[in-house]
């Protein structure tokens, strides 16, 4: 198929200071003019296809980016994902890393084929891939399915992980403590001197230190047929600590899991059974990725403080998502911004205090 010609962009390397960069992120979105990218047009996209289609309809959408459903006419289906709030480096990392990903011939792990780029509109063009999210099959399919995907999902990662790895290095604590003090929320004494704690633990420890994923989740992963399919790989050459990949999975494994057990509060038994994809995952990880890192007197601590960097990052972005609809001074984003903030806010306030509780017990 004809692509578009790809403009020469450099996309820079980033650290494992998430929230510092998510803060910033946003706040340089709300110094920009509004963006109003116009859609791809059918022209655009016969162009980069090289072939006509039959209709492209808006599938989904967000704040960052719409998705579109593309019939060609050949009766083949394709998906193209607009960056309505990015850049030109995004998109065009995404793209190869579609192709990247795929070269390292992971066992059970899919990429969507990727069938074109239009820069000007930045929308990557790329093939339907059939599947459940592990969230669709988590509310809806089998547990013991859920288990065995989960353990898949540990599998994968670890493969990505080991042919990601630059070096095995100290934690960076002095850069975590200064993340974590970046957050938007507050702590007491007793959860200072917790984190305190457990940032000296930690900086006896080594870790495995390279290119991440970043956004490793149970949303962004498809199954079908005994193959995951990434949907949605780095937009960004983000590096860092491999264990945040780790984390962030569990993190919203967690918040998942959560959502069900409120949904359903008498299926205990179905309770039980979905909480062992906390294990199967770890199990599919570590049987990988032999050479654990930190080692397992650290990795329980290492881990939670990493998940609470992660509940950090989502709070710092709840926030810098509602900052930006005050200055859009939109009335549509503004009540969907304020609605999402008071419902999210008080569910990530007790997400962080349990976090921090853990993080305690996991204390020599």
């Amino acid at each position: 198929m004809v692509e578009t010609p790809i403009a020469n962009v450099v996309t820079l390397a980033t650290g494992c200071n998430y929230i510092s960069i998510v803060k910033r992120k946003l706040e340089d979105l709300g110094s920009r003019q509004p963006d109003t990218l116009p859609p791809p047009t059918a022209s655009e996209l016969e162009e980069a296809l090289g072939e006509k289609i039959s209709k492209c309809d808006l599938w989904r959408k967000n704040w960052r980016n719409r998705i579109y459903f593309v019939q060609l006419a050949s009766g083949e289906s394709a998906v193209a994902k607009q960056v309505v709030r990015g850049d030109d480096a995004m998109v065009q990392y995404q793209y190869n890393q579609l192709r990247a990903l795929a070269a390292l011939g992971i066992p059970g792990l899919h990429l969507p084929r990727a069938l074109a780029l239009i820069i000007p509109k930045r929308t990557i063009l790329m093939e339907f891939v059939h599947g459940q999210t592990l969230r669709e099959l988590a509310r809806h399919g089998s547990a013991d399915d859920l288990v065995a995907v989960s353990e898949l999902s540990g599998q994968i990662l670890a493969q990505i992980h080991l042919a990601w790895t630059q070096e095995i290095a100290p934690m960076p604590v002095e850069v975590l403590a200064r993340d974590l003090a970046a957050a938007p929320w507050h702590l007491s004494p007793r959860e200072k001197a917790i984190l305190k704690a457990s940032l000296e633990i930690l900086a006896q420890a080594k870790v495995s230190m390279g290119q991440v994923c970043y956004d490793y989740q149970s949303k962004n992963l498809l199954y079908n047929k005994s193959e995951l399919t990434l949907i949605d790989p780095p937009d960004a050459l983000w590096q860092g600590i491999h264990l945040w990949d780790y984390s962030r999975f569990r993190s919203g494994l967690r918040r998942m899991l959560w959502r069900i057990y409120l949904r359903q509060p008498l299926r205990r038994h179905r309770h039980a059974r979905l909480r062992e994809t906390f294990t199967a995952f770890k199990r599919g990880y570590i049987e990988c990725f032999n050479k654990q890192h930190p080692e397992p007197a650290h990795f329980a601590v290492a881990t939670r403080l990493l998940e609470l960097q992660h509940t950090g990052m989502s709070m710092a972005m709840n926030q810098g998502k509602l900052n930006l609809a005050r200055r859009l001074k939109s009335a549509r984003p503004l009540l969907v911004a304020t609605k999402s903030s008071l419902t999210t806010f008080p569910l990530l306030e007790l997400e962080k205090r349990w976090l921090i509780q853990q993080l305690a017990r996991e204390l020599p």
